[in-house]
């Protein structure tokens, strides 16, 4: 005895679940009607315009930052500057009054020394350029 089986037949082609199944774009909406696929059009517009406005505001608001910038800088270098001075002088005026004698002395005659050889440095410096600069000036020159 056999127990195979016999084959099943294929349902035809007209069948209802034969035949190509609706896929989003193609089936039909409530109002029976097929849409053609998603509409990127107005969603494209949006990001090139979002972009456009930004590299405006952008270059807008860099360009109304630089003087700000150039401002706020200048007032940091002012600050800095008077703070230097300030505690510059303010160290001075302690150390005149709370030192002795000898240290203030010290000091003092550093400072007129140190002076005076910045401007002995300065006019031998002065004295070299002009040398080198005076067109009468024969060094380095070969006689004929």
């Amino acid at each position: 005895m056999n127990q195979d089986r016999p084959p099943i037949p294929a349902p035809p082609e007209s069948a209802p679940g034969n035949g190509p199944q609706p896929t989003p774009e193609s089936a039909p909406n409530p109002s029976g009607e097929r849409p053609l696929g998603v509409n990127f059009d107005g969603f494209a517009k949006a990001v090139e315009d979002a972009v456009n406005n930004g590299r405006e505001d952008a270059k807008k608001l860099f360009e109304d930052a630089i003087p700000k910038a150039k401002e706020d800088i200048s007032k940091g270098v002012h600050d800095i500057a008077y703070a230097l001075a300030y505690a510059t002088a303010f160290t001075g005026a302690i150390i005149r009054e709370v030192a002795p004698d000898s240290l203030v002395d010290g000091l003092r005659e550093g400072v007129s020394a140190g002076q005076r050889a910045a401007e002995e440095a300065a006019r031998n410096r002065r004295g070299k350029q002009d040398e080198t600069n005076d067109p009468t000036n024969e060094v380095g020159s070969v006689p004929v």
